[in-house]
């Protein structure tokens, strides 16, 4: 999404002065659904070993083109600015660039995991069960919709029941909400038995 990649060339800029060529290579080389560390990582290797004339054979002109179009829109809206000192040219966070940093980063820290897993059809009855408080009624509003987009039915606002898989990410994203206190799962054999799942 062009709001985390922004996210992540504010991030670098942020950290320091920051040579227009080995920011380019580093996002380029990184991929463009790179976490900011990897796309550090990156840029740290360009900085200590430039390689320049590599860099620019490797890259594809419309994918260099793409970023320089990227880092042009950073600069017209004021939220970095390009200085040259000894003939080399460096980018830095204006103060909106640092504002606009900030604001992207507690958006980041707000947002919700994205709740289109993919499905998997089980054989067994899978009865989720919820007691959220109301202090978080976002996140009992986020479990809803992601029990709806596994084609789980309501059969009360807090029990839901269907025959799709729990995904494994579903779990990780009830634990990284701290959600996982407040969800029970259960499955129902064939037999009538129930295995609680957590």
């Amino acid at each position: 999404m062009r709001g985390d990649i922004t996210l992540k060339i504010l991030e670098i800029v942020g950290g320091a002065a920051v040579n227009t060529i080995d920011l380019i290579d580093a996002i380029l080389s990184s991929g463009y659904g790179a976490s900011y560390g990897k796309m550090q990582y990156e840029f740290s290797k360009r900085q200590s070993d430039r390689e320049i004339k590599s860099f620019r054979k490797k890259i594809h002109n419309q994918d260099k083109q793409k970023y320089y179009n990227l880092i042009y829109k950073l600069k017209r809206d004021d939220l970095i600015e390009e200085n040259t000192e000894k003939n080399k040219k460096h980018f830095v966070l204006t103060e909106k660039g640092k504002n606009k940093l900030l604001n992207l980063l507690t958006k980041r820290k707000n947002k919700f995991p994205e709740n289109a897993y993919k499905k998997e059809s089980g054989n067994n009855l899978i009865i989720v069960a919820f007691d959220i408080p109301e202090t978080e009624k976002r996140k009992r509003g986020w479990v809803r919709a992601a029990l709806k987009n596994l084609d789980f039915k309501m059969i009360q606002k807090s029990v839901w029941v269907g025959k799709t898989k729990i995904p494994k990410q579903f779990l990780d994203d009830l634990l990284k909400l701290r959600l996982i206190d407040f969800v029970e799962i259960f499955e129902v054999s064939k037999s009538g038995s129930l295995k609680h799942i957590i």
